[in-house]
């Protein structure tokens, strides 16, 4: 009789929900079928994936703040497991979904080069559920590009690749660009980020090959900068593309309330490339 207590106590304590459990779940909107992840309790951070990366290019931050925070990821269209339908839609509508599944007062938004101009789209339309917007290597809707001679010498080789249909080339070029960094030989990462990273672009490109991301705000962000009242927090690697820079630069100087910080020894993709340094920076930055 003391054995099958025991054991019924076992299945029940098996049975409870940690918060800390992440498993495929999927929001349903204008019939696309978005993968989303969650776990984790506390204060909500919303990341935004870069572009032919996807929601598990986060891992290192779901890792390092799922004991503090609710953490909340989503791979846009075009992109993880996502399945696109048809119908075209707004990417900040999206993270609003996500806001409405998972309601809090307000949250924390983090993107990454393609997620950040998202985060910029729900921030000048939703400021109310705003507190803290992190923008790391972001673009920007509006930006002439491209200023850096090679980034625009590797994007023309990149669409002749598209056009030949050879995936692969396509892959290891934006690799070159937005992982490697336009100034930096393969050489000069570590061999394991080198290979995560090469193989999160080639399985994202050839699962959504040319399929067609999420659309950005008809009004272009960069006309309206000024919107943006809340605490805005712009990171960037020092070996990224000229464009990236002056990106940054041109958030930093038109948002009243914001702050610039960039990181030694990275490039674009710096939330993997140095995953300690990035949650350093963002632990400050959540307690700041």
């Amino acid at each position: 009789m003391r054995f099958i207590f025991v054991i019924i106590i076992l299945l029940i304590a098996s049975c409870q929900d940690t918060g800390y459990d992440e498993n495929d779940t999927y929001l349903y909107k204008n019939q696309h079928k978005i993968q989303v992840r969650t776990t984790g309790e506390g204060f909500p951070i919303i990341f935004a994936h870069g572009g032919y990366l996807d929601l598990e290019m986060w891992d290192p931050q779901v890792e390092a703040f799922k004991n503090s925070n609710q953490i909340i990821r989503f791979s846009d269209l075009g992109h993880g497991k996502t399945i696109r339908s048809d119908t075209s839609t707004l990417g900040y509508e999206i993270i609003n979904e996500l806001t409405i599944r998972y309601p809090h007062e307000k949250y924390v938004l983090v993107g990454l080069s393609w997620g950040a101009m998202l985060c910029v789209d729900f921030a000048l339309n939703y400021p109310e559920k705003v507190k803290k917007l992190i923008l790391v290597s972001p673009g920007l809707n509006g930006w002439p590009y491209f200023k850096d001679s090679l980034a625009s010498k590797n994007y023309k080789l990149r669409q002749n690749a598209i056009a030949n249909s050879d995936t692969l080339k396509a892959a290891k070029l934006f690799h070159q660009n937005w992982v490697i960094g336009p100034r930096r030989t393969e050489g000069e990462l570590d061999k394991d980020f080198y290979s995560e990273s090469l193989d999160l672009i080639v399985r994202n490109m050839s699962r959504h090959w040319q399929e067609d991301w999420s659309d950005l705000d008809t009004i272009v962000a960069r006309t309206r900068l000024e919107h943006i009242k809340v605490p805005t927090y712009i990171i960037v690697g020092k070996h990224d593309a000229e464009d990236i820079l002056l990106i940054a630069e041109e958030y930093h100087s038109r948002i009243e309330n914001s702050k610039k910080i960039e990181v030694d020894n990275v490039a674009h993709l710096l939330t993997m490339e140095n995953p300690k340094r990035f949650n350093e920076i963002l632990k400050e930055i959540l307690n700041d």
